[in-house]
């Protein structure tokens, strides 16, 4: 067999890996990440909080880093949104963690999803501005 085939095959089978890790992400992380997204476009201090890890940091587009409480201080003076759904969405599980990867709003996120007292939050986000 080609290495070009091999290569080829593997992408595949790794494609295919990650299509099944996100098909078969728990129903109760799917509800978390929705619920977070609702919270986030209504402003919804109390349900972010809630949905946020303690050890949590964001990564904004502009390069700057949070941690919770300053990114709370920052959501809690912001205006609600218009919901923008996740497009071109994937999540892979690592160990006891998954890793979600979206586009929403003209941005890629990465968030880093954690159990933390017996829920589901998210740890960690990185927001990239997408390319057109």
């Amino acid at each position: 067999m080609s290495k070009m085939r091999t290569l080829e095959l593997a992408l595949v089978a790794l494609g295919l890996i990650a299509s099944v890790a996100t098909a078969q992400s728990p129903a109760d992380l799917r509800a978390a990440m929705g619920a977070r997204d609702s919270a986030i476009a209504k402003v919804d201090a109390a349900a972010w909080d809630r949905l946020t890890a303690s050890t949590f940091t964001v990564v904004k587009e502009d390069g700057v880093m949070m941690t919770k409480a300053e990114r709370l201080t920052e959501f809690k003076a912001q205006k609600p949104t218009a919901f923008e759904p996740r497009t071109r969405e994937r999540v892979v599980r690592y160990g006891d963690a998954y890793v979600a990867r979206y586009l929403s709003g003209g941005s890629w996120i990465l968030e880093l999803w954690v159990r933390e007292d017996s829920r589901w939050k998210a740890a960690a986000v990185q927001v990239t501005t997408a390319k057109k």
